[in-house]
C-alpha cells in the first residue's frame, strides 16, 4: 500500500544565476496615488487543482501557503523561491517537471501573478498541450475550451476551467499529451535611425524591399495612417479584440518602421524598406498583451502566406525550450522564413535576460542601441540561460525612434498627430526586419538562415562590448547589400568537457564577388570578466582563401585543457581591404559531474517516504530536486566539489519529521548517500506551562555559500508533533541556519487513565460540529472494535467512552455515523484511533476554525494518534480502564516560538522558553460586538526572509492572553480580525495590525486590540504612514480604522465570501472653503495652491457587518494651514487618541460617572503647534441629540468627565464628538457613532 504524509515543503533559492523574465515594453510611468500599505492577496489555482494563496503584507514582506485540491490531500508540495520568484510544485508531478513533460511556469506563482493568471483575474488557465499523436486523433480534454491548433509544434491551445481543474488534470494524464505548457502572455516589447543603419545607401543602389513581404505580428495597425496606406496587403486578427485596428499604437509604429512610406511627413520619416509589402497579424490585444498561442497561430499564418521576414517586437519568459521558441525553430526549418525578434527590455537586470521567442536558435534576435551605437541600458543581454548560447544576434537603433502614431493612441511620446517617439528593443527589431527585406530583394533565392548570417556577419561590431550584449554588432544594411562577402553569423561551440577533449566547429565564408579573396583572420575571445581566453578558444590559421563565387571554412577549436572555467565569448574577424566580416563565438567549460545515489533508511528498517531531496552546487543549472518512494533510491548527476544537500524524510504511522542538512557535501567521484533517520536528533521546546503544538508547524533549513542563497521550508499540519534534524558542523564557508516555528498552547483536550496502567493521551476534536469541552469528566473506556453496528450492540457503552480501532486497509470511518451509533448505544464520548497523523475524513474540519453548530451535537467525537490508541488498547487488554478527560477550549497562554540554531546544529537542539529568550506580550482582545471570537495571527520572518510560509490563524475568545514571543532578530507582526473567519491555513486577511518589529529578551508589552475608540487616524510608530507636502501636491495617508493603542491600524474592507458587507468610505477636499474634489478615501494625492491656503479634509466611514457593533459610523474633518516649503514636509493634521476604561466587551457601567482620556498630538516627526482648546460632546441616540461635557487639561493631555444615564434611557451605546484646535488654527472635529457600549 502506497502511503504519503500530508505535508507542505518549500525550498527557497536565491542566486546570481542567469535568469530573467522579459517583457518588451518601455518603462512604466509612476502613478498619481501611492499604494495603500494593506494586505493584497492572490489566489492561484494550479493546473493540478491545488490552490496557493500569496499575501503581500504591509512593508513588502510576503506570506504564502497552499491547500491540496480535491482528492489530493496526501500530496506534498515543494516551494522554491529562485531570484525572488516563488514556485509551488506538487510532489506527484515532480518527475514530470524534471523530465520536461510539464512546464515549470505552471507552478511559478510569481509568474502566474505577473501574467495576470490569478483566480481573481480570470476563471480559466491558458495552456498549450503538445501531443504525441496526430492532432486530428487527439481527444479533447475535459473541463476545457479548445483554442487554435498549432501544427508547427504539434500542439493545441486550451483554456482549462479552474473551478474544475482537478477534472481537467485527470483527463490529460495518459491521454496522449506529451507536454503541458503555460500559454504565457506576451507583450509589445524613425527618421535619423534609418540613415544610421545605412538604408539610404541601399535605396540609392536600387534596393528598398520591393518584391518582398514582411509580416508584422503585433497590436494591429491604423489602416488610415498615411504612411501605411497601400502598404498592408493583408491583415488578420488572432487576438480576442474585435478587429485588426490598432488601439494601443505599438503595431502601427513597428509596421511603419519596417516599411512606412513617410507620406505623413513628406517622405522624411520613411521606413527602412518602403518598397516592401506588409502582412499584419494582430496577435496582441488592445491592451498590448497576447498569449503565446495567438502569436504561434499568427506565425504559422504569416509563413504560410509567403512572408519572407516576420517581425515580432514582443516577448515573454522562456529559455529557448519553450513552445514559442520551438515554433520559431520549426517554422524556420520548414518554410525558410526569417523571424526577427526583439531581445527584450530587461537588460538592467543583468545577464541572461533575453526572453522568448528571442531565445529561439533560429531567431534573429535584436538588441537596442542609441543614435551613437551605444548599447541601451534596457536592452536585454545573453547568454541564453538553458545552455549559455550567444544571444542576442544583432543590435539596431531603439532609442527615441520616431514613427507612425495610430489615431487615438498615446504610446511613447507623441510628436504630433501622426508621429510618436518610443524606445525599446521593439523599435530596434523592425529596423532589422526592414534590412532583411532589402537583403531578400538583393538575393531573392536566400532563405532565412542565410539572411540571418549575412546581416549578423556584416554588422558594425562594437569592440568594447561582449557578444552577449551586442551579438555581431549594429546592423549595417548598406554593407550587407553591397559587400558580397559573408560569414557564419554565430558559432556556438557549446559546453566543452575536459573528459571529452577539444571541440571544434566551422565558420563558413562565402564570396559572391568575381575575384578570389584572401581574408586575414583575427580572433578575440574573452571570459565574461574580460580575461583573454588564450588557447582555450583558437584557430590554427591566420588567413583563409575564398574563391570567387565559392566558399571556404575555418575550424574554431575550444580546448577544455586550456580554457578557464565559465562562459567565454568573442568574435572571429576576417578582413581584406574594405571587406570586413565577423562571426560571434561562444563557448563554456562544462562542470565535472559525478553520480550521486540517494536513498532513505528508517528506524529498524521501517518504511520511509522522502517528499523532497535537493542538492545545490555553485552552478544553478545543476540543481537537483527529487522525490523518493519507500524502498527506492534515485541517482542524479551533481557537480564535482562542495555541494549542499537538504531533504525531508517521514515515516509511516509516525508523527515525526526528519530534516537532513549536509552543508558541505564533498563530491569527488560517484558515491551513495543514505538519509539515515537514526542520525537525527529531536528539536525540543521546554515551556513554563504544559503546552502542545496546535495548528500548522513549519521548519526550515537555510544555507548561503558562494553566490547561492537557499532556503528549504516545510510546513506540516497539526498531525506532526516532533521534528528531528541532523547535527551539522559550522561550514568553512558561508552561513547555515536551522529553525522551527512552533505555536504551543494549553492542550485543548487531555486524557489520563485513573484505573489500570498509567496512560496519558492528547485527543483532538474529530469533526467540525463536535462541541468544545470545558472542564473535566471521567468515564469508563470500552473498546468498540471497528465501530460496526454489531460491535456496538454486543457491548455495554452506557455512559462510557467508545474506543474505535483504525479503519481496515482501503476503508475509512464515517465519523458522524460512528457518533450516531455510539449515541444510540448510550455512550458519552467517542475516541477514534487514527491510522496516521494526517488521516482526514470527508466531513472533518480543522478544530480551531470551528465555532459550535447552532443545533445540539450528537456527542463528543475525538481522535488520537496511532501510538496513543495502541497504548489505550494495551491497557484495556489488562482489565477495566477509566479515563479522565479535561477540556480547555481557550488557552490563557501562547508560546509562539522561533527556534533557531545558527552556524551549526548541535547534538542537542533545545529551546527553553523563559525571560532570557522571550518577550511577554499581554494581549487583550476586545469584542468588536456581535461575535464572541476573533481571529488572530502572528507572522514571523527571519532577517533573510522575504516570503514566510505556513503561518497559522487562531481563533481567540474575548479575553486577555499571555503570549511568549521569541526575542532575537526574528521580525514579528501581529494581525487581528474582528470576526472568526474560516480557513486557518491561509494568511489572515484584512483586520488591524502593527508595525513589524523585533522584541528584546525580558521585554513586557501590553497590547489592546479593538479597544475603544476605533476611528480614522494617522497611527503612531508606523513608518511610511505620514501625510506630507511636496511642491504643490499634498500626499495624504490616513487609515480608516485605528484603535485606542494608536499603533494598530487597518483599512476599509471590500466585500468577500466570508464578509459580504463592504465598508463605506468617502472623502471631500476643500481649499479656502471651496470644494476641490471628492474621493473614495483619504489615501491619495490632492492638489495644493502655490499660495498659503486653508484646507479642510473630510472623511466619512461606515461599517455595518453583524460582527461590528462599535464605531459603526465616523465623521472626521481636519482643518489645516499649508504653504510651500521643503519637499516632504509633514502636514499639520491634529490627532486625538482616546483612553476609555472599558471592559473586554467594550462597555462601561451605565448610571455612573466616567472619565475618558483625550490625548492630542501631531504626526510622528512633527513638532507642531501646541493645543489651544479641546471640547467634547456625548450622545446616547447615535447623534440625534448632544450633551456637552466638562473637559479639563493642558498641553496634550485632557480628560472629559460626565455621568452616564441609566441604560434604559439610552440605546445602549455612547456616541462621542471631540473638537481639538491648536494655536495655528489647525483643528480636528471627530464624531464616532457608538464609540463604546453601556452595561
Amino acid at each position: 500500500m502506497q502511503w504519503r504524509s500530508r505535508v507542505l515543503v518549500m525550498a527557497v533559492c536565491g542566486a546570481l544565476t542567469l535568469t530573467g523574465t522579459q517583457v518588451a515594453s518601455a518603462a512604466p510611468e509612476p502613478g498619481d496615488t501611492p499604494p495603500r500599505p494593506e494586505t493584497v492577496h492572490h489566489t492561484i489555482t494550479l493546473v493540478t487543482g491545488d490552490v496557493v494563496l500569496l499575501e503581500q503584507l504591509p512593508g513588502g514582506r510576503r506570506a504564502a501557503t497552499v491547500t491540496p485540491g480535491p482528492g489530493r490531500e496526501s500530496v506534498t508540495f515543494l516551494q522554491e523561491e529562485v531570484d525572488g520568484a516563488l514556485s509551488v510544485i506538487p510532489s506527484d508531478v515532480m518527475t514530470q517537471v524534471v523530465d520536461g513533460r510539464l512546464d515549470p511556469a505552471l507552478f511559478n506563482v510569481d509568474e502566474l501573478i505577473a501574467q495576470g493568471y490569478t483566480d481573481e483575474q480570470r476563471r480559466t488557465l491558458p495552456l498549450i498541450l503538445t501531443y504525441g499523436t496526430e492532432l486530428s486523433t487527439a481527444s479533447a480534454p475535459a473541463a476545457a475550451t479548445l483554442g487554435p491548433t498549432l501544427t508547427s509544434i504539434g500542439a493545441r491551445a486550451v483554456q482549462a476551467d479552474r473551478t474544475k481543474a482537478a477534472t481537467f488534470w485527470k483527463s490529460v494524464q495518459g491521454g496522449g499529451v506529451d507536454h503541458i505548457a503555460l500559454d504565457r502572455r506576451v507583450r509589445a516589447s524613425l527618421d535619423r535611425s534609418v540613415a544610421q543603419i545605412g538604408a539610404p545607401q541601399a535605396w540609392e543602389a536600387g534596393f528598398d524591399g520591393t518584391g518582398t513581404t514582411v509580416a508584422v505580428l503585433d497590436t494591429g495597425y491604423d489602416a488610415e495612417h498615411p504612411d501605411l496606406r497601400g502598404v498592408v496587403t493583408q491583415a488578420r486578427n488572432f487576438s480576442t479584440s474585435p478587429d485588426t485596428g490598432d488601439r494601443f499604437g505599438h503595431g502601427t509604429h513597428v509596421a511603419a518602421t519596417v516599411a512606412g512610406t513617410g507620406d505623413g511627413s513628406d517622405g522624411a520619416r520613411k521606413g527602412v524598406a518602403p518598397g516592401a509589402d506588409v502582412l499584419v497579424g494582430k496577435v496582441l490585444g488592445d491592451d498590448g498583451f497576447g498569449q503565446e498561442s495567438w502569436v504561434m497561430a499568427g506565425m504559422e499564418w504569416a509563413a504560410e502566406s509567403g512572408a519572407d521576414v516576420v517581425n515580432m517586437s514582443l516577448g515573454g519568459s522562456g529559455d529557448g525550450t519553450d513552445p514559442l521558441s520551438r515554433a520559431v525553430d520549426a517554422l524556420t526549418e520548414r518554410t525558410g522564413t526569417l523571424f526577427v525578434v526583439s531581445a527584450g527590455n530587461n537588460g538592467e537586470q543583468g545577464l541572461g535576460t533575453v526572453g522568448s521567442p528571442g531565445n529561439a536558435t533560429a531567431a534573429l534576435t535584436v538588441g537596442a542601441v542609441d543614435r551613437d551605437d551605444v548599447l541601451a541600458p534596457f536592452s536585454s543581454k545573453g547568454p541564453r540561460t538553458s545552455d549559455l548560447a550567444v544571444k542576442p544576434d544583432i543590435t539596431a537603433p531603439g532609442v527615441d525612434i520616431v514613427a507612425a502614431r495610430a489615431a487615438g493612441t498615446s504610446m511613447g511620446t507623441p510628436v504630433d498627430d501622426l508621429y510618436t517617439a518610443a524606445s525599446g528593443t521593439s523599435m530596434a527589431a523592425p529596423h532589422v526586419a526592414g534590412a532583411a527585406a532589402i537583403l531578400a530583394q538583393r538575393h531573392p533565392d536566400w532563405t532565412g538562415p542565410r539572411l540571418k548570417d549575412a546581416l549578423a556577419s556584416t554588422s558594425l561590431a562594437q569592440a568594447d562590448r561582449s557578444v552577449y550584449e551586442h551579438g555581431g554588432g549594429r546592423v549595417d544594411v548598406a554593407r550587407a547589400v553591397s559587400q558580397g562577402v559573408y560569414a557564419t553569423g554565430t558559432l556556438d561551440l557549446g559546453e566543452v568537457d575536459e573528459d571529452g577533449g577539444p571541440v571544434s566547429g566551422e565558420v563558413e565564408y562565402t564570396n559572391l564577388t568575381d575575384g578570389d579573396l584572401t581574408l586575414a583572420l583575427d580572433l578575440d575571445v574573452r571570459s565574461l570578466g574580460g580575461a583573454d581566453s588564450g588557447d582555450g578558444v583558437r584557430i590554427e590559421q591566420s588567413t583563409v582563401e575564398v574563391p570567387a563565387g565559392g566558399s571556404a571554412t575555418v575550424p574554431v577549436i575550444a580546448d577544455p585543457a586550456a580554457l578557464d572555467g565559465g562562459v567565454h565569448g568573442g568574435r572571429l574577424t576576417a578582413t581584406a581591404g574594405d571587406v570586413v566580416v565577423h562571426t560571434a563565438l561562444g563557448a563554456n567549460e562544462a562542470v565535472p559531474t559525478h553520480k550521486l545515489t540517494i536513498r532513505a533508511s528508517g528506524r529498524d528498517g521501517g518504511h520511509t517516504f522522502t517528499p523532497y531531496v535537493s542538492v545545490y552546487g555553485q552552478d544553478s543549472r545543476y540543481d537537483v530536486r527529487k522525490y523518493i518512494y519507500d524502498g527506492q533510491s534515485v541517482t542524479v548527476d551533481v557537480p564535482e566539489g562542495v555541494n549542499y544537500l537538504t531533504a525531508m524524510v517521514s515515516t509511516q504511522h509516525d508523527e515525526t519529521s526528519h530534516i537532513f542538512m549536509d552543508p558541505e557535501l564533498e563530491v569527488t567521484g560517484d558515491m551513495t548517500y543514505v538519509l539515515d533517520i537514526e542520525k537525527t536528533v529531536q528539536a525540543k521546546v521546554e515551556t513554563p506551562k504544559p503546552a502542545t503544538q496546535q495548528g500548522s508547524l513549519s521548519y526550515y533549513a537555510y544555507r548561503k555559500f558562494g553566490q547561492r542563497t537557499i532556503t528549504s521550508t516545510v510546513q506540516k499540519w497539526d498531525g506532526t508533533r516532533e521534528v528531528w534534524v541532523t547535527p551539522a558542523k559550522r561550514p568553512a564557508e558561508g552561513e547555515l541556519e536551522f529553525g522551527v516555528r512552533w505555536s504551543l498552547r494549553a492542550p485543548q483536550l487531555s486524557a489520563t487513565t485513573t484505573t489500570g496502567p498509567k496512560v496519558t493521551v492528547l485527543p483532538r476534536y474529530g469533526t467540525g460540529d463536535t462541541p468544545l469541552m470545558d472542564g473535566t469528566v471521567t468515564h469508563e473506556l470500552v473498546s468498540a472494535g471497528y465501530g460496526t453496528v454489531e460491535e456496538f450492540a454486543a457491548g455495554d457503552f452506557r455512559d462510557a467512552i467508545a474506543l474505535i480501532d483504525p479503519p481496515k486497509p482501503g476503508e475509512w470511518h464515517d465519523v458522524h455515523e460512528m457518533a450516531r451509533r455510539a449515541a444510540d448505544a448510550g455512550a458519552a464520548m467517542v475516541i477514534i484511533i487514527k491510522e496516521s497523523p494526517d488521516t482526514r475524513y470527508p466531513d472533518e474540519l480543522t478544530r480551531s476554525d470551528v465555532t459550535p453548530a447552532d443545533g445540539p451535537p450528537v456527542l463528543l467525537v475525538t481522535d488520537v494518534r496511532l501510538g496513543e490508541g495502541q497504548a489505550l488498547l494495551a491497557a484495556l487488554d489488562r482489565g477495566p480502564v477509566s479515563l479522565k478527560v479535561t477540556g480547555t477550549p481557550s488557552s490563557p497562554y501562547l508560546y509562539d516560538v522561533m527556534q533557531v540554531e545558527n552556524g551549526e546544529i548541535p547534538n542537542e537542539v533545545v529551546h527553553r522558553v523563559n525571560r532570557r529568550t522571550s518577550a511577554v506580550v499581554s494581549s487583550a482582545y476586545h469584542e468588536p460586538g456581535g461575535a464572541p471570537k476573533l481571529k488572530e495571527q502572528w507572522f514571523a520572518w527571519r532577517p533573510w526572509q522575504a516570503t514566510t510560509f505556513g503561518q497559522f490563524q487562531r481563533s481567540v475568545d474575548s479575553s486577555v492572553r499571555e503570549e511568549w514571543i521569541t526575542a532575537d532578530d526574528t521580525v514579528w507582526q501581529h494581525r487581528v480580525r474582528h470576526f472568526n473567519s474560516w480557513g486557518s491555513n491561509f494568511p489572515l486577511q484584512n483586520g488591524i495590525t502593527h508595525e513589524a518589529r523585533t522584541y528584546r529578551p525580558g521585554e513586557r508589552v501590553r497590547e489592546s486590540w479593538f479597544a475603544p475608540v476605533v476611528r480614522p487616524a494617522i497611527p503612531t510608530g508606523v513608518a511610511g504612514l505620514t501625510s506630507t507636502r511636496t511642491d504643490d501636491t499634498l500626499t495624504v495617508r490616513i487609515p480608516e480604522f485605528v484603535d485606542s493603542g494608536a499603533g494598530h491600524y487597518g483599512f476599509a474592507e471590500s466585500s468577500t465570501i466570508g464578509n459580504p458587507s463592504a465598508d463605506e468610505v468617502s472623502a471631500r477636499f476643500y481649499r479656502d472653503g471651496e470644494l476641490v474634489t471628492e474621493a473614495p478615501d483619504a489615501w491619495r494625492q490632492f492638489p495644493a495652491s502655490p499660495d498659503p491656503a486653508t484646507y479642510r479634509l473630510e472623511l466619512s466611514t461606515a461599517r455595518t457587518t453583524p460582527e461590528w457593533e462599535f464605531a459603526t459610523r465616523t465623521e472626521t474633518a481636519w482643518t489645516f494651514q499649508s504653504r510651500r516649503g521643503a519637499d516632504g514636509a509633514l502636514l499639520p493634521l491634529p490627532q486625538v487618541d482616546y483612553q476609555v476604561d472599558a471592559d473586554l466587551a467594550n462597555q462601561l457601567r451605565a448610571g455612573s460617572w466616567t472619565t475618558i482620556g483625550l490625548t492630542t498630538r501631531h504626526q510622528d516627526g512633527l513638532n507642531g503647534p501646541r493645543t489651544r482648546s479641546v471640547s467634547a460632546w456625548v450622545s446616547y441616540d447615535d447623534g440625534e441629540t448632544w450633551t456637552k461635557v466638562w473637559v479639563l487639561g493642558w498641553g496634550s493631555r485632557y480628560t472629559a468627565t460626565f455621568m452616564h444615564p441609566p441604560r434604559s434611557r439610552t440605546n445602549g451605546f455612547v456616541t462621542l464628538r471631540v473638537l481639538a484646535q491648536d494655536t495655528a488654527g489647525n483643528a480636528i472635529d471627530q464624531t464616532v457613532v457608538r464609540a463604546y457600549g453601556l452595561r
